[in-house]
């Protein structure tokens, strides 16, 4: 069977506005990787990545947890300051209310508390009761695998979906629907309507947002391409397209996206350890 491909979703806003943000990658059973910050007083958004999050909020006098849909545009989220939150980041398109009805497309944009859709108060009241990262990971593991060994051995694709998926991902969101359609053989509308059916997005939004992400990943390198570089290997028509794509999705023009993030030590505070043992 066709793997799945991994890529590597960023919030930067998450790590710009916390005190420090840590994160390990794991890229198996659907999880992307797993993160942890303790904020600041600056707001905190979140921008489009495809991706769902289990968010919890270790709050000691008001803790909470969320199942957090994929944004369309910038939102503020992680709404308390000076606290430590610890998260669950998915692969794109992956839905991780295991072996329930729930939509994908009842995500988007929302978020929905994590009783209303898992019925697991022991996870919860455990890593909402510590703030040590790899304790949380391994309370999360400890549950989660317990379900996902029972209903998703395959991680509930379909090959059309999992196949499409992994041509915008390989192609960083470059491949038109027309390439998609003459690759699997089905027209685009059963594509279009399976993708959707998956995923909550059409393949034409999800595109739009790994394209994004792909610049997200190349403006946060130091020292790296230009914006008319990085505007022509994504496939845009012009550099004012690319702009005007990155601020409808960050609010932030690229440039003024790289003085923020270098203004606010991006690179200093984010830590990725590379084991949890």
């Amino acid at each position: 069977m066709e793997k799945q491909i991994y890529m590597t979703p960023k919030q930067p806003f998450f790590v710009t506005s916390s005190e420090h943000y840590i994160k390990y990658v794991m890229n198996r059973f659907g999880i992307v990787h797993f993160y942890q910050c303790k904020t600041g007083n600056a707001p905190r958004y979140a921008i489009p990545d495809g991706c769902v999050d289990m968010v919890f909020c270790c709050d000691s006098s008001n803790p909470y947890a969320e199942i957090c849909g994929t944004v369309l545009t910038p939102e503020n989220v992680l709404l308390n300051s000076n606290t430590y939150y610890f998260g669950v980041r998915f692969l794109p398109g992956y839905n991780p209310v295991l072996g329930s009805n729930v939509m994908m497309s009842e995500l988007i944009n929302r978020r929905v508390p994590f009783e209303v859709l898992i019925n697991d108060r022991r996870m919860a009241e455990g890593i909402l009761g510590t703030t040590d990262f790899r304790r949380q990971i391994s309370i999360f593991m400890k549950s989660y695998m317990s379900i996902y060994n029972r209903v998703c051995p395959a991680e509930n694709r379909s090959l059309l979906v999992l196949h499409s998926l992994n041509l915008l991902i390989r192609s960083s969101g470059s491949i038109s629907m027309e390439q998609i359609a003459d690759d699997t053989g089905y027209t685009m509308r059963y594509i279009n309507k399976c993708f959707h059916n998956a995923t909550g997005l059409s393949p034409k939004q999800f595109s739009k947002i790994v394209r994004f992400q792909t610049a997200v990943s190349a403006l946060n390198e130091p020292l790296g391409r230009s914006l008319t570089e990085i505007a022509d290997d994504l496939g845009y028509f012009d550099q004012a397209h690319f702009i005007r794509d990155f601020k409808q999705f960050t609010g932030l023009t690229p440039k003024k996206y790289q003085s923020s993030i270098e203004n606010n030590e991006f690179r200093q505070k984010l830590n990725i350890i590379d084991e949890i043992i």
